[in-house]
């Protein structure tokens, strides 16, 4: 079961992450409200399904948490990738307002 539990935290703080460096490199406050609303759309399938794993007893093996770990780790990675590229695109931006 705590493999489970560590699973579970590493894939929602890889997410976090994820959207940290996406909402560092965001230049405009109405655009955080919308990282909001699709980091728990990202977030809360793994939880619902993971919570409810934990809390029934199951005897076949449940392929819907399985979807939701793929979901919420490809979800993960293409926000990284987004995040790293508005990141690398803010500093580029920068120096060259600075050279200007």
């Amino acid at each position: 079961m705590s493999n489970f539990v560590t699973l579970t935290i590493a894939s929602e703080a890889f997410l976090l992450l994820s959207f940290i460096i996406i909402f560092l490199s965001a230049r405009n406050g109405k655009k955080n409200a919308l990282l909001v609303i699709l980091f728990i759309i990202g977030g809360a399938p793994l939880l619902y399904l993971a919570i409810d794993h934990a809390t029934s007893d199951y005897l076949d093996a449940n392929i819907g948490l399985g979807l939701a770990f793929m979901f919420t780790w490809i979800y993960s990675v293409i926000a990284f990738i987004i995040g790293i590229i508005l990141l690398v695109k803010k500093k580029n931006d920068n120096n060259i307002s600075k050279e200007q």
